[in-house]
């Protein structure tokens, strides 16, 4: 009798402990979703080329990339939040690139190279991050899947504006390095406006 009752209190407990971490994978999927955001030293080095739009692109680009094989390398080694994080400073530096190419002043052929140059280079980013959303979990793959979403909204902003005459200047704001960021998965907030993204189900 005391084997049957212990058999049973340890089925209970087995249980209650599934229970708990489905409880558990649930809150994790209706978290907050990573912040969008510059880091400090980030920001630096894209400060440091700003008086060479062609160059400031070229290193944007590098950074955004270096940023998707984090993600990659935290994924592979099952660092999930980690990962989400990495896309959300990616989103901020493509965000950022573009914004600041707008906001440069230039016209004619120049800028419309430098928007070329970033339309193929996104369009190389999205199997690359689908490759990577498939092998998250649902909890985090959400939020691979808003990134493919936002890198498609950003390259319509770049050929919108390869194939305008002209590009409206948008000012570069402040507060853009600011860690408080803003959460990801809206095609085109700036960065450090205080605005969160929809909650993600």
């Amino acid at each position: 009798m005391f084997a049957a009752l212990a058999f049973v209190a340890l089925a209970f407990g087995d249980a209650a402990a599934q229970t708990e971490a489905a409880a558990q994978r649930a809150d994790d999927v209706t978290g907050a979703p990573p912040l969008r955001y510059v880091p400090d030293d980030v920001r630096r080095q894209l400060d440091g080329e700003a008086r060479d739009v062609k160059a400031r692109t070229k290193l944007g680009l590098q950074l955004a990339e270096d940023r998707l094989a984090r993600a990659a390398n935290a994924s592979n080694a099952d660092r999930f939040e980690e990962c989400t994080n990495e896309l959300g400073v990616y989103e901020a530096i493509v965000a950022d690139t573009i914004r600041y190419v707008q906001s440069s002043g230039r016209t004619g052929n120049k800028l419309r190279d430098t928007f070329k140059r970033i339309e193929l280079t996104l369009r190389g980013h999205v199997p690359r991050i689908e490759t990577l959303r498939r092998g998250l979990p649902e909890a985090h793959a959400v939020y691979a899947k808003a990134t493919i979403e936002f890198v498609r909204g950003q390259r319509d902003q770049a050929l919108s504006s390869f194939y305008d005459d002209t590009v409206i200047p948008e000012p570069i704001r402040p507060g853009a390095s600011s860690a408080a960021g803003v959460r990801t998965g809206t095609a085109a907030h700036p960065v450090g406006d205080g605005e969160k993204k929809p909650e993600q189900r």
